[in-house]
């Protein structure tokens, strides 16, 4: 535990329960319970959002002083059940605090899980060897850790048409000696609103910062009405969203990109079937140096007790809202994605690099790759490689291997694949042609850079191989469908040179883009990666 006020870390899912800061204490007595029974009782349930249910804390924490251990129970605050007799798995969870002063720990617990308030709506089945039922009131152990048993009990609607909508509750209690006691609810329901968002038409020819607007239509396709919606927008890559709606929650991106997201709250109700639209386009701008970008939408039924307090800035503007917009929208679906095109320009220069003279079966390591001089930035949704590097390395050199940078970029896949009569394929050592995809964007200043391990099967002198930048369109490079409006395609090409001690202009690229190169990772690691012999990723050198 890092802070004594602060003892959350959050808990895996199923096994979610532990002590933290208990100190050096015996190991806690399991409390014991007979077999599980596989029991299925019929039952009451309650409308809730169509959604997996996620804890929500207690608003209260731990004491600062404790006496005892402090319990918290962790439970979704409601949850929706599909009318199609899907089973949902509430899986509470149990927290403990003892502020860090080795208190005694909890024995002889108690979890106790009442359904008794799903009467006639749902059906409850025991689901973890360590509950038993009785009646509708399951109870649970807890095991050395005091780990509560994940996963207790699954939930299902009756069939019956007449509780859709009805509500019930489910009540939670903990108990036991040095522990305090703990208590919470969770309401069902029958039922579930479903939002789905329209798709927005894309747009080409703008400018660069450029104000854009969203005017997103959403319809509830669900069969009960909606308590509150949670509309979601992420603009990528040479996108920002304008802070300026106070039921909004704004986050922006690191790393220059410009990445931004908005979330929005709107407690509306909407009946099924109808399509409501924003009041007024949920306002961005692109970027000076936006080019292809683009942005991802969503929305969501969420309940009315949802917490809206989400990381991010509130906005200061009024609040954005939602109107009637009957026979608006197509093609809805629970999230779309919309792309903008501005008219800009990047120059994507290619880089080789100069290589000694050596006689055969001498080694030598290669770094070749592009760098995008600007302005724009390019990059490609669903971080799809915008570029490729194209490699023919000259006659009698070969590929025995690509190395593994010490930190290779969080964007960049690594792959490097042989690439023979238009057919790329995973990567093979003794070839002269391999084809290397770059990250999903590439900033304005930035370098992207490749590493060989060559080994000459002749004595070389005197040769030549080449370097090309191509863009992705498709899985197979050069096929259209991307462009990047290059301003200067003479240098997307660059030379390999052996044996010529002054080289081509581009043929030094380290020296040129200011980047040195890392520590390689030992070959050793190779195999910790399941790769044998060859290790291959790729180096991003960022500008400062």
């Amino acid at each position: 535990m890092r802070r004594k006020r602060r003892l959350w870390a959050a808990a895996a899912a199923a096994t979610a329960l532990a002590i933290p800061a208990m100190g050096p204490t015996a190991p806690a007595q399991a409390v014991t319970h007979a077999a599980a029974q596989a029991a299925t009782q019929a039952i009451t349930q309650a409308p809730a959002a169509p959604r997996t249910p996620q804890p929500s804390p207690s608003p209260t924490g731990p004491p600062d002083d404790p006496t005892e251990v402090w319990s918290r129970i962790q439970v979704a605050a409601h949850i929706s059940l599909p009318r199609t007799k899907s089973a949902v798995s509430p899986d509470p969870r149990v927290e403990f605090f003892d502020g860090a002063k080795s208190l005694p720990k909890p024995r002889d617990l108690k979890f106790v899980i009442d359904t008794s308030g799903l009467r006639g709506i749902a059906t409850v089945k025991v689901t973890n060897k360590r509950c038993t039922a009785e009646g509708a009131v399951i109870t649970c152990g807890f095991d050395t850790y005091l780990r509560t048993p994940g996963k207790a009990f699954s939930v299902t609607a009756v069939g019956d048409a007449a509780a859709k909508g009805k509500s019930g509750t489910i009540r939670y209690t903990l108990t036991g000696d040095h522990v305090t006691d703990s208590t919470e609810t969770t309401r069902v329901t029958v039922g579930t609103p479903g939002m789905e968002v329209a798709q927005l038409p894309h747009k080409e020819g703008l400018k660069p910062g450029q104000d854009i607007g969203l005017p997103v239509v959403l319809r509830n396709t669900g069969d009960l009405r909606t308590e509150q919606i949670a509309l979601k927008v992420a603009g990528d890559a040479g996108m920002k969203l304008a802070g300026r709606h106070s039921n909004c929650h704004y986050r922006v991106g690191s790393y220059g990109d410009y990445d931004s997201e908005a979330t929005c709250y709107f407690k509306r109700a909407v009946r099924p079937g109808e399509t409501v639209a924003l009041s007024a386009p949920l306002p961005g701008s692109l970027t000076s140096d936006a080019f292809h970008t683009w942005a991802t939408y969503s929305a969501q039924a969420v309940p009315a007790e949802e917490d809206t307090s989400v990381a991010g800035d509130t906005g200061s503007g009024p609040e954005l809202g939602l109107v009637p917009a009957r026979g608006r929208g197509t093609d809805f679906a629970t999230e779309h994605v919309v792309r903008y095109a501005a008219r800009n320009t990047a120059d994507v220069r290619a880089l080789g690099d100069t290589l000694k003279p050596g006689a055969k079966g001498a080694t030598r390591e290669l770094s070749f790759g592009l760098v995008n001089a600007g302005p724009a930035l390019v990059a490609r949704p669903l971080r799809e490689p915008a570029l490729y590097v194209d490699v023919t390395l000259p006659k009698g050199v070969v590929a025995t291997s690509v190395q593994l940078d010490e930190e290779p970029d969080e964007k960049a896949g690594g792959d490097c694949f042989t690439y023979e009569n238009g057919e790329r394929k995973p990567f093979q050592a003794g070839h002269r042609r391999y084809l290397c995809p770059d990250a999903g964007w590439q900033d304005s200043g930035d370098s992207q850079y490749f590493h060989f391990e060559v080994r000459y099967e002749k004595d070389v002198e005197d040769v030549r191989g080449t370097v090309r930048v191509r863009t992705g369109g498709t899985d197979r490079p050069g096929d259209g469908g991307f462009e990047i409006n290059d301003p200067v395609p003479s240098n997307d090409k660059a030379e390999i040179v052996v044996g010529k001690a002054t080289a081509d202009a581009q043929a030094r690229p380290m020296a040129e883009a200011g980047a040195g190169v890392l520590p390689w990772i030992a070959a050793g690691a190779a195999a910790l990666l399941g790769v044998g012999a060859v290790v291959f990723a790729t180096v991003r050198r960022r500008s400062e």
